[in-house]
């Protein structure tokens, strides 16, 4: 028998020998809820509970996997607990009852390019593939049904919300819906979301939820406050008859509403089991105090929580997190870059640092930096912004102007023509590949085709824009313009939610304007995805030294450093933009905010910069909301403003004027304030 009281403090003790009844254990950043999940695992069975009736739901198989391979070291029986995701739970026991809900046990589940291709045939057979209206492709229609489900909410409300521009469609979509429904009823198939639709149609079902639940008699379910309206209905008919659920989660760490996820789930759960039992955990592993103060300080300002105060277990209080305001964006990577390299010199290695953002454009100048300086670095959270597919497009223009011969970049152009396949286009570089101009290409190459194929006008179009762009009269801001104009058509064929895709390249055309020449422009560019990178960078300069982390903060969840900086702390980044004008959306932006700070161990640093641009514009950046009360300030180590006025970052209402650039300058001042991949 292993002693629990040896491995816990009081309040993890408690929950973790809290062996019946519903119990919700909101556990604070830090504070080990694994550990507890692990031990009331084990004290379960060394209370001789049939390890086999214990059910443990996480949102990974490696989560499920790591607590009960630990509770095993402890007791062999631990590991017949039945544990794994919700989807796999679900998947094993519609197995079992497949024929009572009316599917053949035979049933396949749809991956998702099949749910596409089965949208698609959908599409089709009620008439909505018609070309000449722009209606979604399959894979954004897939996102729209699935969003719906997941939230509970109305295809309605989900393009009012989320797909404003095919609001007009409404009711082709519905039907849509009901369609491909049908359809894999027909077809005996299930897609990732029937998985847990059907499990919740089946528990339903009185008779056959005694069957399940007369073996799993008790219910845990980690990370209970990114659970879905759907997850949360299913944990309460698993644990309906005979109450022993107990829930782990930190509702100030709900952060994914994008995904579907209910923030209302942790919050109503002691109202659906009578006679619930709440535990907190306040004692923090993780961080000094002085960055808890911090973190307390956000809560404090939460409307809708359960109130806590964590606690440092450490017996370090710290350096109080500092606040450092910048002129613009160049001064803030240079300072975060010197920062970054100081801690290393004086031994804190790179990987145990990290620079997290809301959104990941904000990285982009912090990353030319980093490349510019040969510090290793990796990227989680979307891909770089010279990655993305729109932004890769947009450069091959510039890349076939300064090279024609690259084959690469005009094989990218080419298929995206309509009608230009992969066997077309290989016969039209085959064609291009003996002129050494663009003159050449486009008058000989592109015209020869004339008005034969159906592609031929807009290869003339492609040619043409070329051959203007080439010209020597234009400047690279210029010729980037020229071939912005040509692709946006393009664009808005290619991508669903080009409006988003679109703020990119205006972005990319305001850096270009900071270059008098294409080729310096293209190189700055010419950034590795981090894993060739980091690895090239790492052998040769820093002695196989891991890099250092840049994250949005929904990829660093659950993750900790040493040192954190947390980049753009300026409103409409953070809160951002898109949540402006919705309190629900502003407190999930809170919370963002709390769970960057509690990533931090002993040293966190919040910047922000005042001076942004766009389009010839300058724009003064106001300080975050979040910053911006009496209770944050005062746990906050200000930093000197670059311009030496503090207080201009935080009174001054936002204002334009002209401005004229340094031409000079690697890269011209971004600001850009919209959401890019979480």
């Amino acid at each position: 028998m292993i002693d629990l009281k040896s491995h816990l403090n009081s309040s993890q003790l408690e929950a973790a020998t809290s062996a019946t009844g519903a119990l919700l254990v909101i556990a604070g950043a830090g504070s080990g809820k694994t550990r507890v999940i692990e031990y009331r695992v084990l004290n379960l069975v060394q209370n001789n509970i049939e390890p086999s009736s214990i059910l443990l739901l996480t949102f990974t198989r490696e989560a499920a996997r790591r607590m009960l391979s630990r509770a095993t070291r402890h007791h062999p029986r631990c590991k017949y607990v039945d544990g794994g995701t919700f989807h796999s739970f679900a998947y094993k026991i519609l197995k079992k009852y497949a024929k009572d809900i009316g599917f053949d046990e035979s049933f396949s589940i749809l991956d998702e390019p099949d749910a596409h291709e089965a949208i698609r045939r959908c599409c089709v057979e009620l008439g909505l593939s018609d070309k000449t209206k722009r209606f979604p492709r399959s894979s954004t229609l897939k996102d729209i049904i699935s969003i719906s489900i997941n939230k509970g909410a109305s295809i309605e409300h989900i393009l009012e919300r989320e797909y404003p521009q095919f609001i007009t469609y409404t009711k082709e979509i519905e039907s849509l819906r009901k369609k491909y429904a049908a359809y894999k009823l027909q077809k005996n198939y299930l897609d990732y979301d029937d998985l847990l639709t059907f499990l919740k149609i089946l528990l339903e079902n009185d008779k056959l939820r005694d069957k399940i639940t007369r073996k799993y008699r008790f219910i845990m379910v980690d990370e209970y406050q990114d659970t879905n309206s759907l997850q949360g209905d299913i944990t309460y008919l698993l644990g309906k008859e005979h109450g022993n659920v107990m829930v782990v989660g930190d509702d100030a760490q709900s952060i994914y509403g994008f995904r579907g996820a209910s923030h209302a789930n942790i919050m109503e759960f002691p109202k659906k089991f009578s006679h619930c039992k709440i535990i907190k955990l306040e004692e923090n592993y993780r961080s000094t105090q002085q960055i808890l103060d911090l973190a307390n300080a956000v809560m404090e300002d939460m409307e809708n929580k359960y109130s806590k105060c964590l606690v440092a277990s450490r017996g370090d209080s710290g350096d109080r997190p500092g606040l450092i305001f910048f002129k613009d964006a160049y001064g803030e990577a240079e300072w975060i870059c010197d920062k970054v390299m100081e801690f290393r010199e004086d031994g804190t290695d790179l990987s145990e640092q990290a620079v997290l953002f809301r959104s990941s454009y904000i990285s982009i100048l912090l990353q030319a930096e980093l490349s510019k300086r040969n510090i290793p670095y990796q990227v989680f959270g979307g891909l770089k912004f010279y990655e993305t597919a729109h932004v890769k497009d947009l450069l091959s223009y510039l890349k076939v102007i300064a090279n024609p011969k690259d084959e690469l970049s005009w094989s990218r152009l080419l298929l995206l023509i309509e009608g230009i396949g992969p066997k077309t286009a290989e016969r039209i570089l085959a064609e291009i590949a003996p002129y050494p101009d663009i003159s050449g290409i486009s008058d000989k190459v592109f015209k020869q085709y004339d008005t034969k194929y159906k592609y031929s006008a807009e290869l003339a179009k492609l040619g043409a824009a070329i051959k203007k762009a080439n010209e020597d009269k234009y400047n690279v801001e210029e010729r980037l313009g020229i071939a912005l104009d040509y692709y946006i058509p393009l664009l808005k064929d290619k991508f669903d939610d080009w409006p988003l895709r679109l703020n990119d390249l205006e972005t990319l055309k305001d850096i270009a304007s900071g270059y008098n020449s294409l080729p310096e422009l293209l190189a700055d560019f010419a950034i590795e995805s981090p894993e060739r990178g980091v690895f090239k960078v790492e052998a040769a300069k820093r002695d196989d030294e891991r890099p250092l982390t840049l994250s949005t903060i929904h990829s660093a969840k659950g993750l900790e450093w040493k040192n954190v900086f947390i980049l753009g702390l300026s409103d409409g980044v953070l809160p951002s933009s898109l949540a402006l004008g919705d309190e629900e959306e502003i407190e999930e932006e809170r919370r963002i905010f709390y769970v960057a700070v509690t990533r931090a161990k002993d040293n966190l640093f919040l910047s922000m910069h005042h001076e942004g641009s766009r389009g010839g514009i300058t724009q003064f950046n106001k300080i975050s909301r979040f910053l911006d009360s009496r209770g944050i300030l005062e746990t906050l180590d200000r930093g000197v403003a670059a311009d030496k006025d503090e207080q201009r970052f935080l009174d001054e209402e936002p204002q334009e004027f002209e401005t004229i650039y340094n031409k000079d300058q690697l890269l011209k001042r971004i600001i850009d304030y919209f959401d890019a991949d979480i």
